[in-house]
């Protein structure tokens, strides 16, 4: 049974999903940006099945967390934390994608306790960029304003984040839910959230990337993970893309799966 439930935040409902499951360690799911909960319904389906239980968030402007006046990466990483918090778990798994994966970084260095840690389809989030890594992603906002219509806009943000035409589509039907505007609003605190600074993770980190991923510089910087996080794995999914769990479904749950077991046997 997956139930679902609210929690108020200052300018913001925040949704998420609840399944109960027999093991003490809770799967909690962080998904990319312009898209919803919804995309990790095949990983639900798999933890549910292997008996983890699992919290699945809508993200603060995406999805059923709207409307919000503001957004950022440390505000979704609190709200996370006010979640896990409401829910009373003690062990959990965080699991992010994309945006995910920074709010998941944000949390770990903001709050920790977790027992394991796997981000995919990102890059390290508290490291020295280049100058102009760093303005390309704070301009891109103004591109995508100025030059896309939000029809072309959506198309070409769902095609250089998938490989397979299944993917592709329901990142499509995903990112209709949102208009331009909130698109807009949300992506300039995403834009803005690299900065420096040194952690060290108090749990397992595995970073996970799409063979294909073609997004940003992610794939320029997969060396740099066990330099920014001692320890971290780092593993390649081959014939997917930056959505690596709706490319290659299978074999991104078995990788999951293992990961989550590694870290609660």
């Amino acid at each position: 049974m997956i139930i679902q439930k609210t929690l108020k935040r200052e300018d913001c409902i925040l949704v998420y999903d609840v399944s109960p499951g027999e093991r003490p360690a809770v799967a909690v799911l962080i998904h990319g940006y312009g898209v919803h909960r919804g995309m990790w319904k095949l990983q639900v389906k798999a933890l549910r099945e292997a008996g983890y239980p699992v919290i699945n968030m809508d993200v603060r402007g995406h999805g059923a967390s709207r409307p919000t006046k503001n957004f950022s990466v440390r505000a979704a990483a609190e709200d996370l934390n006010a979640i896990i918090q409401a829910e009373q778990c003690s062990k959990v798994v965080i699991v992010g994608l994309s945006m995910g994966g920074f709010v998941t970084q944000e949390y770990a260095a903001l709050f920790g306790g977790a027992l394991g840690y796997l981000v995919v389809g990102t890059t390290p989030m508290f490291m020295r960029y280049a100058k102009w890594e760093k303005l390309a992603l704070q301009y891109s906002g103004l591109i995508m304003k100025y030059l896309y219509t939000w029809k072309s806009l959506k198309k070409a943000m769902a095609k250089g984040s998938t490989f397979t035409p299944a993917a592709y589509k329901e990142t499509m039907d995903m990112f209709g839910r949102m208009n331009k505007r909130e698109f807009l609003i949300s992506w300039q605190g995403f834009s803005t959230c690299l900065y420096e600074r040194k952690i060290r993770l108090d749990a397992p980190l595995l970073m996970v990337c799409g063979d294909e991923d073609t997004r940003g510089t992610i794939k320029k910087h997969l060396a740099d993970w066990p330099v920014q996080y001692p320890g971290c794995t780092v593993k390649t999914i081959p014939r997917a893309g930056h959505l690596a769990n709706l490319d290659a479904p299978e074999t991104f749950n078995k990788i999951l799966l293992s990961f989550i077991k590694s870290c609660a046997p």
